[in-house]
């Protein structure tokens, strides 16, 4: 029986690193594989909980006794974050939001984090999948009442977190409380860390990236904005031919910032937008 084609591009020849732990990447590795690359992780940024975690426990426990109408997910991290802080403050994790309370998240793998630990997902952006796409379409506040809290969100966060959204909801009119869920930090996390234990079996590092040359064209995907930082600090200089993708439009201004090389953006931040947006630099890469 002959082999089902694959549906997506053809990235055959193409060595792909990604800068994430095995945990993270595994669907977006399926489909560069499924697509022919060949996929190697290089983990750049780990994720452990602040050193006080008294404002998360105030804003969770907050949250448990009814006081937002809404609370925000940006992230699969940020879900992973507050689940397993719940659990160390004798919280079960699906019964820290209310029933009155809505639920937002920006993208479909955080949506699929939230329903895994047994949240219901009441708004998700329908094409801009970000924290912009979530702003631009929030629902109206109009015909709210401050006095019961109905205007109150709770945004659990990064410490290095965009501002933007916090700073578009209160244009809208909404009371938001920010609190920081995590803290990003060099792979590995050295302090209170949410993430599981990764080998280091198997993963490259910075030094390993640099010396290592590919039979064939190879490319690097960069998935946020600190990701690309982090790239810039410890792999430059970036190895000649290199082709370097961004999974979206802030990690992109990162990367023209840092004066990196830019072949290509996802359009969507996905894993088939990766793939496509991969295809799109090996296009473009070979003209030059």
């Amino acid at each position: 029986m002959a082999a089902t084609r694959h549906n997506g591009p053809d990235l055959t020849g193409l060595s792909v690193v990604l800068p994430r732990t095995p945990d993270r990447a595994s669907a977006m590795v399926r489909e560069l594989e499924d697509c022919g690359a060949a996929v190697a992780l290089m983990p750049l940024i780990d994720f452990q909980f602040p050193a006080d975690t008294a404002a998360l426990d105030g804003a969770l426990n907050a949250l448990r006794a009814g006081r937002f109408a809404w609370v925000v997910f940006t992230s699969v991290t940020t879900v992973r974050a507050v689940t397993h802080r719940c659990a160390a403050l004798g919280i079960r994790p699906g019964s820290v939001v209310p029933a009155d309370t809505r639920i937002a998240a920006v993208g479909a793998g955080t949506r699929h984090a939230l329903e895994e630990a047994g949240f219901d997902v009441d708004f998700m952006p329908d094409s801009d999948q970000s924290a912009r796409g979530l702003a631009a379409s929030w629902p109206d506040p109009s015909g709210s009442d401050p006095e019961g809290g109905d205007l109150r969100v709770l945004l659990p966060q990064a410490d290095i977190a965009d501002p933007s959204l916090h700073d578009a909801l209160t244009a809208l009119g909404w009371e938001v409380r920010a609190v920081t869920a995590y803290c990003t930090v060099d792979f590995p996390a050295p302090g209170m860390r949410f993430t599981p234990e990764v080998p280091a079996d198997g993963l490259l590092d910075a030094s390993a990236f640099r010396a290592l040359t590919p039979a064939g064209p190879r490319a690097v995907v960069l998935t946020s904005p600190s990701i690309a930082l982090r790239f810039a600090t410890r792999c430059s200089p970036v190895p000649a031919g290199t082709l370097l993708v961004a999974i979206g439009d802030s990690t992109a201004a990162q990367m023209r910032g840092l004066h990196l090389p830019l072949h290509a953006v996802a359009e969507h931040p996905t894993p088939k937008g990766i793939a496509q947006a991969l295809s799109v630099a090996m296009s473009t890469g070979s003209k030059n």
